[in-house]
């Protein structure tokens, strides 16, 4: 009795006079190269983003600085204001985290009693050694800011 898992496919294509199939038209497999992989979700996210801040101000009915004069009295708001402090604190430690706070009012992102608000709550978090803040850090920052604004 003939049974095919006895033999390799190209034979068996060969003896059936078939081509072997083509995956021309088939993404190449993401994890075979990881680094294109993350490249693309990279810009993926970065373009989503992008958006998401260009509709947050439309939403917003535009911006004006400073983009965060008050933060919003919400529970909503309340979590997301958390979750930004976490992720600046994850990122850079209290300190750097406080330091970005500082340089968002000195950029006119967050007014001076946001900022003073804040530094606040960021005692509640528990200090981390983090690396220095990077660009990509400040656009999900802003990001957060947009998001914030949108909700007052």
């Amino acid at each position: 009795m003939l049974r095919p898992s006895d033999y390799d496919p190209k034979e068996l294509r060969a003896l059936t006079g078939a081509a072997a199939p083509t995956h021309a038209d088939e993404e190449p497999d993401r994890w075979t190269q990881p680094d294109d992989f993350l490249g693309r979700a990279d810009a993926r996210v970065r373009a989503a983003q992008v958006e998401d801040a260009f509709l947050l101000q439309a939403a917003a009915g535009g911006a004006s600085r400073p983009y965060l004069p008050s933060l919003p009295d919400s529970v909503v708001g309340t979590q997301l204001v958390l979750d930004w402090l976490r992720y600046l604190v994850g990122v850079g430690g209290r300190e750097r985290a406080r330091e970005a706070l500082a340089f968002y009012r000195d950029v006119e992102w967050l007014d001076e009693s946001v900022e003073d608000a804040l530094a606040a709550y960021l005692e509640a978090f528990d200090d981390t050694d983090g690396s220095r803040l990077s660009v990509g850090h400040h656009r999900t920052s802003l990001l957060f800011v947009a998001r914030l604004a949108a909700l007052r």
